[in-house]
């Protein structure tokens, strides 16, 4: 930030002909012990496999403003995405029997439409437990997301 106002302020200095882009697509830092410690125990608590992962995380959600997910937090989300479809198959199926077949509606339980509800209110809790960890992770927004 001091460098920003420093080069605002300065008459010489160009920030354009000062600033020098990497030509690869490697940026090297230097830290300090106590740094790289934080950052490796804040990797680990964040289930990232190593600090080289969680950087780059980090940097990304900075810029993008925007969560970045671990791998196990995409598998959970696919797996999400799979238990939701099979809750819509079961869905389309009640919603025939309920419109084609109607005759044969009393099949259909109250109890049966109870447990398609409890497991939709139980998948919306862990989708939206998960999205809010990695929000609050990355200090994006620490509301919790709604319906």
């Amino acid at each position: 930030m001091l460098r920003m106002i420093i080069n605002r302020v300065s008459p010489c200095s160009d920030i354009e002909t000062q600033f020098k882009e990497v030509l690869t697509n490697r940026i090297t830092i230097r830290l300090t012990s106590n740094n790289l410690a934080e950052i490796t125990k804040q990797a680990k608590l964040e289930g990232y496999l190593n600090q080289s992962n969680w950087v780059p995380a980090a940097v990304l959600s900075n810029i993008h403003r925007d969560p970045v997910l671990t791998d196990n937090e995409t598998q959970a989300l696919r797996e999400s995405n799979r238990q939701l479809a099979a809750i819509g198959r079961n869905l389309n199926q009640i919603a025939k029997i309920l419109n084609i077949e109607f005759r044969e509606s009393d099949k259909i339980t109250k109890e049966m439409i109870q447990l398609l509800e409890d497991k939709l209110i139980q998948h919306k809790q862990k989708v939206n437990t998960l999205l809010t960890k990695n929000c609050q992770r990355w200090s994006i927004n620490d509301e919790p997301f709604s319906d």
